[in-house]
């Protein structure tokens, strides 16, 4: 599903701009806004036998203009399957937007990610995709944060995954990119346990 979702979505924004408007207000003089929250997000499912899944798509902004502004919030994410024969599976894509013109500012934050499977026979997942913004023009800037992660299966049996990808934006002349990788935490704590992580950050291109 993330092998279409990812393309698409950058396809989405590379041609945002020839798109027509369905619904036009009164285009902005002088830059413009766009915020993007990818909601609280969370998925339980506590107890005997347990299962829980969770997939969160959040797809950011376009906005355009001196001093416009584009800010995507990847959602707060969590997913827990707590106790015997666990399983929490978490996917979360975040996809930043652009912001073209002087002073424009690009954001993007990866979401709060947490997936936890905690006890017996327990197996969690986990893969946070966050892809930044650019920001063109003088004085633009553009900030991609990776999210927080952390991953657990912490008990008996335990198996623990995380795949965290962050890719960077790309700023103009005379203009600033910054990449943060995210926080990021494995663990399997515990009888039988595994853990696996693996960590891409790509920064201004």
């Amino acid at each position: 599903m993330r092998k279409m979702i990812l393309p698409a979505a950058l396809a989405l924004l590379a041609g945002a701009a020839a798109l027509p408007s369905l619904a036009s207000a009164q285009p902005l003089e002088r830059g413009g806004v766009s915020i993007t929250r990818g909601g609280g997000n969370v998925n339980e499912a506590l107890g005997k036998n347990s299962f829980a899944g969770q997939s969160n798509t959040t797809i950011g902004a376009r906005a355009s203009g001196f001093g416009a502004r584009s800010e995507t919030l990847g959602g707060h994410n969590f997913n827990t399957a707590y106790g015997k024969n666990s399983t929490a599976l978490q996917d979360t894509t975040t996809v930043g937007g652009i912001a073209r013109g002087r002073f424009a500012n690009s954001q993007t934050f990866g979401g709060g990610n947490l997936n936890a499977a905690y006890g017996k026979n327990s197996f969690a997942g986990q893969s946070v995709t966050t892809i930044g913004g650019q920001a063109l023009g003088r004085g633009a800037s553009s900030q991609t944060f990776g999210g927080l992660n952390q991953n657990f299966a912490t008990g008996r049996d335990s198996t623990a995954q995380q795949q965290v990808l962050t890719l960077g934006g790309t700023a103009g002349k005379h203009s600033r990119d910054q990449v943060f990788g995210g926080k990021n935490l494995n663990a399997a704590t515990g009888k039988g346990a595994f853990a696996d992580q693996s960590v891409v950050t790509i920064g201004a291109q």
